[in-house]
């Protein structure tokens, strides 16, 4: 992901759990179930970002300025992709089976102009949503709802925003109005152990949950702030007031 700070630069970070604590799933007929060894790359694939608002999907590198390989190669893998409107196409994420990385910053990029703070703004205040594929599974945002007497329920929503709106009473350490972008990625991945397999798991689930972190920079293998988290989260637009919110200021992205 890329993003833009007030006073300090963004980095794209993840941290990847693997899971195979009570994996259920079916197969659908015609999709053939991969077998992966521990330690083998599991490709994460991009796909759209779409909005309920606007109706106007994009393709997921070319209005962000998000972490991209050195060169961008489709990945539609069948014709219900493509009649779908799917754009797949390859990431730098880097995900191994039954592998746990506690974080891991995908990349630092450079500054970005005031036009493309700009872009990164209306995203997020038109709500669009990122979607993902793993194992030609959709990324899923569990949600816990919880009702009067205290019993809970977790739901599943295709995707995660991109970012979200400032409201200190839903977000504590954001801003009215102001637009803040999800940086930070956790993914945590779910498998079993087929009877069938002759070695190897197979994935059943790929859950991802956002967050925004105005990470610090000072750091070696990831930022303290990817797991003590005491910096609130990263605003696109510096607040009303701010030094840097001039629009063709420049900020730092990752």
């Amino acid at each position: 992901a890329a993003a833009a700070a007030a006073a300090a630069a963004a980095l794209a970070v993840a941290a990847v759990c693997s899971s195979g604590d009570a994996a259920r799933a079916f197969y659908l007929p015609g999709v053939a179930p991969v077998e992966y060894e521990q330690g083998e790359k599991v490709e994460l694939k991009v796909n759209k970002l779409t909005s309920v608002k606007t109706q106007l999907p994009y393709k997921y590198y070319d209005r962000l300025p998000f972490c991209m390989p050195d060169k961008i190669v489709d990945k539609i893998e069948n014709l219900g992709e493509i009649l779908m409107g799917d754009r797949i196409e390859n990431s730098l994420y880097d995900v191994r089976s039954q592998i746990d990385v506690p974080c891991a910053v995908l990349c630092k990029t450079d500054t970005i102009s005031g036009k493309e703070l700009g872009d990164l703004d209306d995203l997020v205040q038109n709500e669009y949503r990122v979607s993902w594929v793993l194992d030609n599974l959709p990324a899923a945002m569990p949600k816990i709802l919880q009702s009067v007497n205290g019993d809970t329920t977790t739901l599943y929503e295709t995707g995660f925003p991109v970012g979200f709106v400032g409201d200190p009473q839903e977000q504590p350490g954001s801003q009215e109005g102001v637009s803040y972008l999800n940086n930070h990625v956790n993914i945590r991945v779910l498998y079993h152990n087929a009877a069938d397999a002759d070695d190897g798991v197979r994935i059943v689930g790929f859950e991802v949950e956002p967050e925004s972190i105005a990470h610090t920079l000072d750091y070696d293998d990831y930022p303290s702030t990817c797991l003590q988290r005491d910096t609130g989260p990263l605003a696109v637009v510096p607040p009303a007031g701010s030094a840097k919110s001039a629009p063709d200021a420049g900020a730092d992205k990752a």
